[in-house]
């Protein structure tokens, strides 16, 4: 061999030119099994502000190539459902996990339905049925009222309003219990009724908030709880007066009872 230098030299170029052939060849055999491999991409089909609250019509399902899927696109419609926007989506645009936000997370006003208010009322417990109202059922709004004048008392009890829904209860917002939100993930509401936050919080018309707001400045308020079997939302009922409820026409003079709370 004339010259061993310059054939060692051939072989380690042409070594590494096959190694450099067969990289790109297996590079590029997994660029296109990546554009192949299509996975399902929830994806906005309109402009989405801030603060919405998602439904199926705003989303459609694409088949997006794996290499261009981005990280945390949410690959299912029902993972989206019910959750609110914590940032813009544009139309078009993959939905992330990171762009949305919880049940858990909104608050309160997230329950609260459309064109109600949320009013909340205090509440110890022997008004409230021992503290055994939960959010979700529907209570009566009862409120004692003195109408009497100077020494004279005439105390009365009326139903304010009937078949109002109960929001939360303390710090209890558990309308939805448990709601999927990803893959493997749930975002859940703890309980903690009346004993750390006295308050029944009730979703009412803006009209029956002032209204609402009113009979607790000036009366007593009571809540009855409504079986879960009701089916008449509004009964006919007449104030309860002191002579209607003892059977006597004498005059009682009204005291205050003692107010009682759980620790």
């Amino acid at each position: 061999m004339k010259n061993p230098t310059a054939f060692l030299v051939a072989i380690v170029i042409a070594g590494l030119s096959t190694y450099a052939q067969c990289r790109y060849v297996s590079d590029r055999e997994v660029e296109l099994l990546q554009l192949s491999e299509l996975k399902r991409t929830v994806v906005a089909v309109r402009p989405l502000p801030k603060g919405v609250k998602l439904d199926e019509t705003m989303f459609k399902i694409e088949m997006v190539p794996l290499k261009w899927q981005q990280p945390q696109a949410l690959e299912e419609i029902d993972y989206v459902l019910g959750q609110i926007t914590s940032t813009p989506i544009l139309e078009g645009e993959q939905v992330l996990a990171s762009k949305l936000l919880r049940p858990r997370d909104a608050g309160l006003a997230y329950f609260v339905p459309s064109q109600d208010r949320a009013v909340a009322v205090y509440m110890d417990v022997t008004k409230a049925v021992g503290g055994h109202i939960r959010p979700t059922n529907y209570v009566d709004v009862l409120g004692t009222f003195d109408f009497g004048r100077g020494e004279s008392s005439d105390v009365r009890t009326v139903t304010l309003f009937q078949n109002v829904w109960v929001l939360s209860v303390g710090n209890d917002i558990s309308q939805v219990a448990v709601r999927t939100v990803a893959p493997g993930e749930t975002a859940t509401i703890e309980a903690t009724g009346l004993n750390g936050n006295p308050t029944v919080t009730l979703s009412v018309s803006p009209d029956e908030a002032q209204k609402l707001v009113m009979a607790q400045q000036v009366g007593d308020l009571t809540l009855s709880l409504r079986s879960l079997w009701e089916t008449e939302k509004d009964l006919p009922l007449k104030a309860a007066t002191i002579p209607s409820t003892l059977g006597i026409t004498e005059r009682v003079r009204a005291r205050r009872r003692p107010v009682f709370s759980v620790q």
